[in-house]
């Protein structure tokens, strides 16, 4: 029997939809191919007294469900919690850094109240939580028609978001407990604590969580702390759940994810971390515009690193209505749904969710982010979708089993230099830019990326890449750092941005840069460093002139002999070096090469934030990509001026090709594949799967703002494509 592809949207949050619509909504639901359908399990709406726990509806949805045919995601939302737990224990209010408790409200994604709920560090409240999780779980645990469970909502810490930047928390005396028992397990004693934060502490009731601006080593360990205690309350409630049921335990990001979050500091919270304790990870992205699709595909890329070995999902794609209460702006196009939706499973999502089927009917995202109209019609959008997941059914032992062409490049995400950032700026704009821009270099060339988390390094997991970057690598995790030496001996090639570890594991400023002994692998050292000031040019060995733009730092080089110039200033000093070692080569810019082609947005909703977003039109990608080739690094496709395409390899040799049109007209053309070659190409997205093969590759004819997908088989006799 063929597998389901899961495929659906966000459904039930605490009070709506109303009761009356529940059985006709599910029931076109079923009529658009949706196979699975997300309820939120609001603690505040189903216990309404102590012990008392009301399941009723959530028994009545789960009936109606099976009768369609569709499958339940229970979320449990403990952050929209009683009002008899407020009342009772106003010792559990979060504190903000003013030492004043926060009292729970409604908010945007809980308009029935209670938000944030009680701090998790107090064990009353673990107590009550897990009361509650259990209670359910026992009694609709083995409902036929649920398919997992969620511990928790998009796990990162809350913040206060009429402060600006966020205000941060919790300051409550358990988290502050909590926090000193983090800096023992870390430091050992007080005298290596205070070495670290550069103070003088005479008791642990000294260790303080910072309320102040200013600092990097006592901040970057309050914010690493709050990860960490988000991912153990995780993990706890995900064991209650497991404690009582079969059923999977999914969770997913807020926004993109981690590596996608400019209020990271504020937030803190890790996917990989995330990622361990649950059987399925994924994250939630709110594109707006079609330029976004670059940021989508690398929030897929990073959640599927987080992710590791396990299937991850778009748990939460928007559907393109957006705005709030008075302030509209419409739904989207239905060609960029479309498109939003194959870019996700381009690279090798599971699962396709979509936030959400109705719209809001209370609070203030009243009449936003549905896919269907006030009274609950299909609009296009949802037609647009529909088709899409149409195609995912037909075809479910396919993609579930289909996984992205492996990556020859790799870019390194940083949490420490991003909370660096975040230390210094209140946000990671910064870290963000670098980041996606040297992503979107190769995005847009069809070139396979992997963002590989600093902590997760191996020598072993390095040696599959042919080239590796380092965007704002300023604090990098010690052994990450340790790594590149070996990395670049075995012939690997490493090209980083200015600043590289220029500060100590302790956030304490090195004695040079590059930090940590990295001076010698580079070949360089820093001479002066300083904001860049707009366009900078460069001059080419070949006698070829450019600029770049966007860069946040200017570095100059005192590099030794054995370094190549790959690039020098107007005024001939170094601008990007070179030392090869072996088959190797170390690489340093005194230029961010990625800032100048960073998308301009982030993926968030109510947290959305402006990044610095560049034209893209500069001489940074001719640099970057000049140092892939050289390193053999090719894509693994040639697809027509326009076209965004990629291939989901099978197991037995077939293989996916996904081709998105994101021009405005049409186009066609063949894709060809270089190294491989294919004897047969049927097209998937249409009932004929009508033959589509060109000589070594595929022709295709796509219409403006549009997608197709092929099945492509090798030659049984076995044939390839000579290799580049």
């Amino acid at each position: 029997m063929s597998e389901t592809f899961p495929f659906g949207s966000q459904y039930l949050r605490g009070l709506t939809p109303h009761p009356e619509d529940w059985e006709s909504d599910l029931a076109r639901m079923r009529e658009l191919g949706f196979t699975h359908l997300r309820a939120w399990l609001v603690w505040g709406v189903l216990e309404p007294e102590p012990g008392r726990v009301d399941l009723g509806a959530i028994d009545r949805l789960l009936d109606l469900a099976g009768r369609q045919g569709l499958s339940v995601i229970l979320l449990f939302h403990l952050h929209g919690c009683p009002e008899w737990a407020i009342r009772a224990h106003r010792e559990c209010w979060y504190v903000d850094r003013g030492g004043r408790p926060f009292e729970p409200q409604p908010r945007s994604n809980t308009p029935s109240g209670g938000w944030p709920g009680l701090c998790p560090d107090h064990a009353v409240t673990v107590t009550l939580e897990t009361k509650f999780i259990r209670t359910v779980v026992t009694h609709v645990g083995h409902h036929p028609a649920l398919y997992a469970w969620e511990p928790t909502n998009e796990p990162h810490m809350w913040t206060d978001i009429e402060q600006n930047p966020p205000g941060v928390f919790c300051y409550c005396p358990a988290t502050r407990s909590a926090f000193r028992h983090w800096l023992r397990a870390r430091y050992g004693d007080l005298e290596e604590l205070g070495r670290a934060w550069g103070r003088r502490l005479s008791s642990w009731d000294d260790a303080r969580p910072p309320t102040w601006r200013f600092g990097y080593a006592d901040w970057c360990d309050w914010r690493t702390f709050t990860a960490d205690a988000i991912a153990e309350h995780t993990r706890r409630r995900a064991e209650v759940i497991r404690g009582q049921t079969r059923a999977r335990v999914i969770a997913h990001a807020w926004g993109g994810g981690t590596a996608l979050c400019a209020h990271l500091g504020a937030m803190a919270f890790d996917d990989w971390k995330h990622a361990e304790l649950v059987d399925i990870w994924g994250c939630s992205g709110f594109p707006t515009r079609l330029g976004h699709i670059v940021t989508l595909g690398l929030s897929m890329d990073s959640t599927r690193d987080a992710a590791g070995s396990k299937p991850f999902w778009q748990a939460e794609l928007g559907a393109g209505d957006y705005g709030s209460g008075l302030e509209r702006n419409g739904r989207v196009r239905p060609e960029w749904m479309t498109l939003w939706s194959w870019e996700s499973i381009r690279h090798g999502a599971k699962g396709l969710l979509y936030w959400q089927f109705r719209k809001e009917r209370q609070g203030s995202e009243l009449g936003a982010y549905g896919l269907t109209d006030y009274a609950g019609e299909p609009t296009a959008n949802a037609h647009a979708v529909a088709a899409v997941g149409r195609v995912l059914n037909r075809c479910a032992d396919l993609f579930l089993a289909a996984a992205p062409e492996p990556a020859r490049v790799a870019i390194l995400f940083s949490y420490q230099s991003y909370m660096v950032d975040w230390a210094e700026h209140r946000t990671c704009s910064l870290s963000i830019a670098a980041l996606s821009g040297c992503y979107r270099i190769f995005w847009d060339r069809n070139i396979p990326v992997d963002v590989v988390h600093e902590e997760r390094l191996t020598a072993d997991r390095l040696a599959q890449y042919r080239l590796l970057l380092l965007p704002t690598p300023t604090a990098l995790d010690p052994a990450a750092s340790a790594l590149l030496g070996e990395y670049v001996a075995r012939g690997g090639c490493v090209l980083s941005d200015p600043y590289l570890c220029a500060l100590t594991p302790d956030k304490e400023l090195d004695t040079e840069i590059p930090g940590r002994g990295l001076a010698n692998l580079f070949g360089c050292r820093e001479e002066d460093i300083r904001r860049a000031a707009g366009e900078v040019p460069l001059l080419l060995p070949d006698g070829r002139t450019g600029v770049v733009r966007g860069s946040h730092f200017q570095a100059t080089w005192l590099p030794s002999p054995e370094c190549t110039v790959l690039a020098r200033y107007a005024d001939g000093r170094p601008a990007v070096l070179c030392r090869r070692i072996g088959k190797g080569c170390a690489l340093i810019s005194g230029l961010n090469l990625g800032m100048g082609h960073a998308p301009d947005s982030s993926l968030g909703d109510d947290l959305r934030l402006s990044l610095r977003g560049g034209s893209g039109d500069d001489i940074a990608a001719e640099l970057v990509l000049g140092i892939a080739r050289d390193a053999g690094v090719r894509a693994p496709l040639d697809a027509p001026e326009g076209i965004r395409a990629g291939l989901l390899n099978l197991p037995d040799g077939r293989a996916l090709l996904l081709a998105l049109n994101l021009s405005d007209e049409p186009v066609t053309g063949p894709v060809t594949f270089p190294e491989r070659a294919f004897a047969t190409a049927l097209r998937l997205d249409n009932e004929e799967t009508t033959p589509a093969a060109a000589a070594g590759g595929v022709d295709i004819d796509l219409a403006a703002l549009s997608a197709a997908v092929f099945l492509l088989a090798p030659d049984p006799a076995g044939g390839t494509a000579p290799a580049r």
